[in-house]
């Protein structure tokens, strides 16, 4: 069901989630600046929900520039579970991206980073003053303007995907942050959620048809 008036799209709904996708350059959450505290994704979701007498609960969060799937919950012990299942690395999250080489198609990266931030930027660094960042990178097939990648990560560290490829030497189309890339739009897309059966939740998976990815050939 698309919405009109705010960037998302509502997937799925029950009595203790609420499930869309988050179209690209919108927050997830308001920040500091004045012009987010109500073109936010929670605030319109808040909104929706207050009309029918329900809470929302921010369960993790996309960057600005991303697009993608996202959960939500609608009562605090959901909410406390789901966090729960994202911190202990029990939620399989795949993302797309293209990178503007063209590297060899099947090419597999296994990136284990250490990241800290500072101020909007993430840093690596050391394992004493950094969190694990996890991500795993399979070169898929090619499109007119580079290489689309299947991505997907243990961890969800802030900026964690884009750090990784630019260690690698990797050019993420429209990440003016660390690729210096000035494509119209950043290509990030969080497609498939998945969370373990042990959850009390009615349906445990959802997805989309990848905007760039062709056919899986071989599974990360």
């Amino acid at each position: 069901m698309a919405n009109r008036k705010a960037p998302y799209s509502l997937l799925y709904e029950d009595e203790d989630i609420l499930v869309v996708y988050k179209e690209r350059d919108v927050f997830s959450i308001r920040t500091k600046a004045k012009n987010t505290f109500s073109h936010n994704l929670y605030h319109y979701l808040r909104e929706y929900l207050l009309k029918k007498g329900e809470s929302l609960f921010i369960v993790h969060r996309l960057d600005y520039e991303t697009s993608g799937i996202m959960i939500f919950a609608k009562k605090r012990n959901i909410q406390i579970l789901l966090q729960k299942a994202f911190e202990e690395h029990q939620v399989e999250r795949h993302y797309e991206a293209v990178i503007q080489e063209r590297i060899p198609l099947g090419s597999k990266y296994h990136v284990v980073q250490y990241l800290k931030d500072i101020s909007y930027r993430s840093v690596i660094c050391n394992k004493d003053e950094g969190k694990e960042a996890i991500t795993d990178i399979l070169a898929t097939n090619y499109i007119q303007i580079g290489t689309a990648l299947d991505i997907r990560i243990e961890t969800g560290r802030h900026n964690q995907i884009r750090v990784a490829l630019a260690s690698l030497g990797f050019t993420l189309l429209g990440d003016k942050r660390y690729s210096h890339n000035e494509n119209k739009r950043l290509y990030l897309n969080a497609y498939s959620l998945s969370f373990p059966s042990s959850l009390p939740l009615k349906r445990f998976s959802f997805s989309l048809s990848p905007l760039w990815l062709e056919r899986k050939k071989e599974a990360l």
